[in-house]
């Protein structure tokens, strides 16, 4: 079975995070002279931002990663006794989103994987919770944006993954079927939101992390999809 249409998550798909929160931490110390080392501040901006992102996927709710942001740094900082201006809170949340684009790390079977996808004429899409913004300087910052359609993010489409929202806007942005696309995604809230509208999944098992539910598709490495889209 092949697949005319292909819809790309980036995070642990395309591209991992490295150091973001080391270099929030770093940045907030320096800026609000907080007294608390780095890595001790690194650690909460970690597990404040994995509880606030799981909290929100699980209600299937929507917020842009710069007020996901917001919302962390306001909640670590409290901690501290230190409190900042909604201008402050907003050049904080900015200097995220870019941090973010600066410690994108492309995976290395990325590049070769597109090539052979668009040599076989296969459409392909960007399907994210980030920021339309910061997906876009990630693929341009790896000279990648070019093999792609156009991006669905979540702030555009106003609906979060697993929400069905934002998946339906993919397929009415491709101008596609459910049976003539699939997802490829490292994400598991990918894997939940694709089946709410019966698209098929390929999880990407980043570091040979699988999903702990039913998956249509299972790849160890980006280049193995390529003979499942193409079919």
């Amino acid at each position: 079975m092949g697949f005319k249409v292909a819809f790309f998550e980036v995070l642990n798909t395309l591209a991992r995070i490295e150091n973001f929160e080391k270099e929030l931490a770093n940045l907030l110390t320096s800026e609000l002279r907080l007294n608390v080392s780095s890595e001790e501040l690194a650690n909460k901006i970690k597990n404040e931002w994995v509880n606030k992102y799981n909290q929100l996927i699980s209600r299937g709710a929507y917020r842009s990663i710069r007020q996901l942001a917001r919302e962390v740094i306001s909640s670590v900082i409290r901690h501290y006794t230190v409190s900042v201006s909604p201008q402050e809170l907003e050049y904080f949340s900015n200097a995220a989103s870019s941090l973010i684009v600066e410690q994108a790390i492309l995976y290395e079977d990325v590049p070769e994987t597109l090539q052979k996808l668009a040599e076989h004429n296969i459409d392909m899409y960007i399907l994210t919770n980030l920021d339309n913004d910061v997906a876009k300087k990630i693929l341009l910052k790896y000279n990648i944006l070019r093999y792609f359609k156009g991006v669905i993010s979540s702030d555009l489409s106003r609906a979060g993954k697993p929400s069905a929202k934002i998946f339906q806007a993919a397929l009415l942005r491709a101008k596609t079927s459910k049976d003539n696309a699939v997802v490829v995604s490292g994400l598991i809230e990918d894997v939940v939101g694709s089946k709410l509208v019966g698209l098929k999944v390929i999880y990407v098992a980043r570091e040979g992390k699988r999903p702990d539910i039913a998956v249509d598709y299972v790849v160890n490495k980006l280049p193995e999809i390529v003979q499942i889209i193409v079919g």
